[in-house]
């Protein structure tokens, strides 16, 4: 039987090795790779938090008019919100995040209304 994934807003990060998660999945179509999440309230809950950085990074890019956001712009958003959210957790991993979904638990655990 075959486990069921969902969507990891973060994959991109996990694949590159910049981050970590304990239920991050690799899988291939073809010869493209590409992450998933193999636990439903651990996507949920990493959706939510990448939904939240996305809609207050619109200052800092000046991308007030703007849906479309480049790969590259994307991707600072997730890194950078993400290492500054464990900053506020007080983990001092460095420039990495070990572990993605452990993050979003502390900081649904600090801000339960997320």
């Amino acid at each position: 039987m075959a486990q069921e994934h969902f969507t990891c807003p973060f994959s991109h990060l996990i694949l590159s090795g910049r981050c970590g998660c304990q239920f991050a999945a690799k899988d291939c179509v073809a010869e493209k790779e590409f992450g998933s999440c193999l636990d439903h309230k651990a996507s949920s809950l990493c959706q939510s938090i990448y939904q939240h950085l996305r809609s207050n990074s619109n200052f800092v890019l000046k991308t007030h008019n703007t849906n479309n956001l480049s790969v590259g712009q994307q991707s600072k958003i997730k890194m950078g919100g993400l290492l500054a959210l464990q900053e506020l957790m007080g983990v001092d991993n460095g420039d990495k995040i070990d572990d993605i979904s452990n993050l979003a638990n502390k900081i649904k655990l600090t801000y339960p209304n997320l």
